[in-house]
């Protein structure tokens, strides 16, 4: 991936960017477990490395190394296989709050966010809210008709989810951006044309924040709240943190949700179970497969779905296809399809091109380690 990507990442403040001790694992003296969860009644399943095919010890060498400093610097590291929550451990972190623990302590998701908001809208197609992906974005604004032209009606929707509208606006949500401008919307598509929409890729955080404000407009809520009512309650999730708005009040659509590790599993097992959730249809299994998808390539080797990326790791020769939602300051949540597995990795420092090094800890030592495939 390139630059950009970090550029345009949605952040308005940066953590502490000094290196942290990984000093506490969950369930007593550092490293004294390896990461065995703890049932906190929250609707995961708990249990063993082994039951599902892990070597235990590799993933144990994984939590060593980050906590004596040799390998990824990561906050929490979750792994969860045929459904099964089976290693969650939880480091040290600098300033007020210390540690993380499994029942209390949530953390931003930064851009991991996007991904919520495409189950949001796969949820308004699935209802018949959103008709039709390729109408003019501008059909949902008739407020801001001063400001179409021929080109510009070419933005839809589908440009929005795939990063592709073409739009000269990232730079609107950068740090330092008018994130404080009480008209954000118009903002965002006064902004001229740099390329024709649809065509290529170009990672903005601006493409997310007007996704959202089409969501208000069909349902009348605000992303926040169709998150909760939506997803997130039937999740069993009821913890939560939105704590980014734009001028106009109205919460960030490209960023800004904070939620418990472990929930932010939830969000990819409900991806990997095709939006099924013990048993509940959340979203429609087609809005999974197709945001999903490759609908655009992202660079020379990155591609992109509906605001999800989709990646491949090598092991043993062959490639391991993988689907995630990426964020600033290293929030990842991988969904291994092939190998039934969720792996989140949260992280409060800047990683190259928000990829390196933490999926080295996946490629290196938790791939590896599934003896049973």
């Amino acid at each position: 991936m390139r630059a950009w990507m970090i550029r345009s990442a949605a952040v308005l403040y940066v953590l502490a960017l000094f290196p942290l001790r990984a000093e506490h694992a969950m369930g007593g003296e550092p490293g004294s477990d390896c990461g065995s969860p703890s049932d906190i009644h929250d609707g995961w399943v708990i249990g063993s490395p082994e039951q599902q095919g892990f070597d235990p010890a590799r993933l144990c060498a994984m939590g060593k190394g980050v906590a004596d400093g040799n390998l990824a610097n990561v906050d929490s590291i979750v792994v969860v296989r045929h459904g099964v929550l089976v290693y969650e451990r939880y480091f040290f972190l600098p300033g007020p709050t210390g540690s993380f623990d499994p029942a209390t302590v949530k953390h931003r998701g930064n851009s991991l966010t996007k991904s919520v908001v495409s189950l949001l809208v796969g949820i308004a197609v699935d209802r018949g809210l959103i008709k039709d992906l390729d109408a003019s974005i501008f059909s949902y604004f008739p407020e801001y008709a001063d400001l179409r032209s021929p080109e510009k009606d070419r933005i839809t929707l589908r440009s929005l989810l795939t990063m592709s509208d073409g739009l000269d606006s990232a730079a609107l949500f950068e740090p330092g951006g008018h994130s404080l401008d009480p008209d954000p919307y118009r903002s965002i598509l006064e902004t001229k044309l740099t390329r024709e929409p649809g065509v290529s890729f170009e990672y903005n955080n601006a493409t997310t924040e007007l996704i959202g404000a089409v969501l208000q407009k069909v349902t009348g809520k605000t992303v926040d709240v169709l998150a909760r009512e939506e997803i997130l309650a039937p999740l069993g999730i009821h913890d939560f943190d939105w704590d980014r708005h734009l001028g106009n009040g109205y919460p960030r659509a490209s960023s800004g949700l904070g939620l418990r590790p472990r929930d932010w599993a939830k969000i990819g097992q409900l991806v990997l179970n095709r939006g099924a959730w013990q048993g509940k249809q959340i979203v429609s299994a087609s809005w999974v497969a197709q945001s999903t998808a490759v609908q655009i390539t992202a660079g020379t080797s990155t591609r992109y779905g509906f605001q999800w990326w989709l990646g491949r790791s090598p092991l043993g020769g062959h490639a391991v296809d993988w689907i995630a939602a990426l964020g600033f300051n290293a929030q990842k949540i991988i969904v291994v399809a092939q190998d039934d597995l969720i792996v989140v990795f949260n992280a409060s420092r800047e990683s190259e091109a928000m990829v390196a090094p933490e999926i080295e800890l996946l490629d290196k030592y938790i791939l590896p380690a599934i003896l049973r495939r």
